[in-house]
């Protein structure tokens, strides 16, 4: 059994670790480029949204480098998410002779620890118990390195210094062998960060990042939106992180803890009243949030065709209107270019930044 799995920002790190830990032999997707867009677009539906036709694009780059067992994730509510597997699995059985395994968000601690348990029935229990719990672990310290990149990287006048930090820590979480490693470098990457980043006494202006799950994960996707702006001198809030997602939907959700559904309705009335699927009752959630702890700005990204967030647009819309804050959305399908993204991006945030000074 040779695994793949789509590409998703530093998702690869833990799931490699996993896996590897576990004895099970990973094809690593390679990192998406234009190839990869134009390869799952061809074999793609038309209409069919930006995240589907890259993930298919990664599957058919994985099967050229020997994988023949692929892994995916469904059950997404109203999003199409939930029938990516279903469509995927028509057109890639066409090419080769595949296994295919469905990780329902849903029931994510269930599906994961049913699918280890399969491809490895002679490991225990508790150590696949441990290596979903250490993965999980991994994610968190991403993010948390992550979101210090985020808040002190804008207070400099050179935040490559910074990015140049957590780019290294991403290749040291590769090393993590057990939780004392993966605490030592999440703790030693983020003293770093803030060491670096308080020399500076410069308050920037801040803005909300929202949008859909994977548009907002994947850098490549979203055009490196976090890092341009903290070039421009504008620190980024995101509200969507994997580690936080995994956690409160593994631990947290299996002990009745947790109810996304739940939890963000709350945060998005009166603005929205109901669950539209994907991630847009999140969007109006988060956005609302940064309204009342005054935010400089809203980002919305999204991709193009997305309904969730279509529909979160609208009340967006009426939430910006009555607290008066800018908002910039961006639609991102395989045609948007670099140029036409980032002059956008760099725009927004030079108005915002005159609007502080």
């Amino acid at each position: 059994m040779k695994v793949s799995y789509p590409h998703m920002g530093y998702l690869n790190i833990p799931v490699n670790n996993m896996f590897n830990n576990l004895g099970i032999e990973v094809i690593e997707t390679p990192p998406i480029t234009k190839k990869t867009i134009e390869l799952g677009s061809f074999y793609s539906p038309e209409g069919v949204c930006l995240p589907y036709k890259i993930n298919i694009g990664n599957f058919l780059e994985s099967i050229e480098r020997g994988a023949d067992t692929l892994i995916n994730v469904c059950g997404a509510g109203k999003c199409r998410l939930g029938f990516y597997n279903a469509v995927q699995k028509i057109e890639l059985e066409k090419r080769k002779n595949l296994t295919f395994y469905n990780i329902d968000t849903n029931n994510l601690f269930r599906s994961l620890y049913s699918f280890l348990r399969e491809s490895v029935p002679h490991v225990s229990r508790l150590e696949i118990v441990k290596s979903i719990a250490m993965a999980v672990q991994t994610l968190k310290a991403l993010d948390a390195v992550s979101s210090a990149k985020n808040l002190y990287g804008a207070r400099l006048d050179n935040p490559e210094e910074i990015i140049k930090i957590y780019s290294s820590a991403l290749k040291d979480f590769t090393e993590c062998r057990s939780f004392n490693d993966i605490n030592k470098t999440k703790k030693e990457a983020v003293e770093l960060i803030e060491k670096v980043g308080k020399q500076s006494k410069r308050k920037p202006a801040r803005i909300g990042l929202i949008g859909e799950f994977y548009i907002l994960l994947e850098p490549y996707v979203n055009h490196m939106i976090e890092e341009v702006l903290i070039k421009q001198g504008i620190e980024v809030k995101k509200f969507v992180y994997t580690g936080d997602w995994a956690y409160s939907n593994t631990l947290l959700s299996s002990l009745g803890l947790y109810n996304e559904e739940k939890e963000y309705l709350d945060q998005a009335k009166p603005y929205m009243n109901y669950h539209v699927g994907g991630d847009g009752l999140k969007s109006v959630g988060s956005a609302l949030w940064c309204a009342r702890n005054n935010f400089d700005g809203i980002i919305h990204v999204y991709p193009f065709g997305c309904m969730p967030e279509v529909v979160a647009q609208y009340a967006l819309k009426n939430l910006v209107n009555d607290y008066n804050m800018p908002l910039l959305s961006l639609s991102i399908d395989e045609h948007s270019s670099d140029v036409g993204i980032m002059t956008r991006i760099e725009a927004f945030a030079d108005c915002i930044k005159r609007k502080n000074s």
